[in-house]
């Protein structure tokens, strides 16, 4: 355990498949290695591999306590934390707005404590999630991962929802594995209908303005 702890809130984020809980695995078994009291939190939502445990898409796995995605979850975690020198929380985008979890994992690396938490940055429509921006503001550190995009094999910063190979939109909550998901490069990337629709007017407004200027 740390003689004089300083608390930092770590961020770590990037698509799916960036390898996000492999890195926040790999920096809680370095924590518990230096002797520090570990815990680590997973949505209850999330149970595509495990339960009881926080699974990477490869298989590598570490204890973890189930909770709700709600204020209740939160407070669970903010109970917890008080054991513990080091905690992490792996998908932060599945809890809602309203359950504040940025501003408690803020608190809490003001308390001291060690705060390592793993989020999407954006989801299947290219937005980003309203707690990753939360998340991010509050930062001491951030790890922006980054994915091989699907498609032409580039770096890939966005998340596809796909079906059968071609892509799909709905609701922005949609737990899902390499079934339901690709990562994908800028340039591959599909919009949905009306953000591209959106990004076509801002285009055209923007050549408007420029012949416009040309001609002044």
């Amino acid at each position: 355990m740390r003689i004089h702890p300083h608390g930092k809130l770590i961020a770590i984020t990037g698509p799916m498949f960036s390898g996000k809980t492999s890195r926040l695995i790999e920096l809680l078994e370095r924590e518990r290695y230096a002797g520090n009291k570990i815990e680590l939190f997973k949505p209850l939502i999330d149970d595509r591999y495990s339960k009881t445990e926080a699974v990477t898409h490869k298989g590598e796995k570490l204890p973890a306590v189930t909770v709700t995605t709600d204020m209740l979850g939160v407070e669970e975690i903010r109970r917890a934390a008080k054991n513990v020198d080091v905690l992490g929380v792996d998908e932060a985008q599945f809890w809602g707005q309203d359950s504040l979890l940025p501003k408690a994992l803020d608190e809490l690396a003001s308390l001291n404590k060690i705060v390592y938490v793993s989020i999407l940055n954006k989801d299947h429509t290219g937005e980003p999630f309203n707690n990753t921006l939360d998340i991010l503001s509050r930062a001491d550190i951030i790890y922006s991962l980054t994915a091989i995009c699907k498609k032409c094999g580039e770096e890939a910063t966005f998340t596809q929802r796909v079906r059968d190979g071609k892509e799909i939109f709905g609701p922005q909550v949609q737990v899902g594995g390499v079934e339901s998901y690709e990562p994908r490069c800028r340039r591959c990337f599909v919009w949905p209908p009306a953000a591209m629709s959106h990004s076509m007017m801002h285009q055209k407004a923007d050549v408007y303005s420029g012949e416009r200027a040309t001609e002044q």
